[in-house]
């Protein structure tokens, strides 16, 4: 058996409390006033993220709109192409070869309305013709498809067809 040494008092190795209460007392720790920092600068980061997503979604939807109008465009474009020149859809039928945007559909040459189900809007479609432009026995055909709520955006194309 160990004999256990004696040590005098003045020499006698200090205990130490290593208790997990002993420590959480002695820790720094932090405020009050550090937590409600580091709390107020991640509710600001998450509302910017929040407003970027926001943001994120509203253009995702305007370029989907666009892009449907593109094809819309595309398709009213292969139509046109491939009709023959005498067909009625091409022609002036108010005398002039303005190209100009004409916010009526009545006051334009032609209209056709495309819907689609898939559709966001309800996509229309004018077309202005201009004979003899840019030269004899040509025609220029200027496309819009217009769409929106109060139809307020457009997209605008032109296709060149000899007659």
């Amino acid at each position: 058996m160990k004999k256990i040494p004696k040590y005098p008092k003045s020499k006698m190795p200090k205990k130490t409390n290593t208790t997990n209460e002993s420590r959480i007392r002695n820790s720094p720790g932090f405020t009050l006033v550090e937590v409600l920092v580091a709390i107020s600068i991640l509710s600001i980061g998450i509302l910017a993220v929040s407003q970027m997503t926001v943001m994120g979604i509203r253009v995702n939807t305007v370029v989907n709109q666009r892009m449907y109008a593109r094809v819309v465009m595309a398709k009213v474009f292969e139509n046109l192409n491939t009709l023959p020149s005498n067909h009625a859809w091409l022609f002036n039928t108010d005398g002039t070869d303005l190209l100009d945007y004409l916010p009526d559909s009545s006051l334009n040459d032609h209209f056709w309305r495309v819907t689609d189900t898939n559709a966001p809007y309800s996509y229309m479609t004018w077309w202005r013709v201009a004979e003899n432009t840019p030269e004899t026995d040509m025609k220029t055909i200027r496309i819009w498809v217009v769409w929106g709520q109060t139809m307020n955006h457009k997209i605008s194309t032109d296709l060149i067809k000899r007659m």
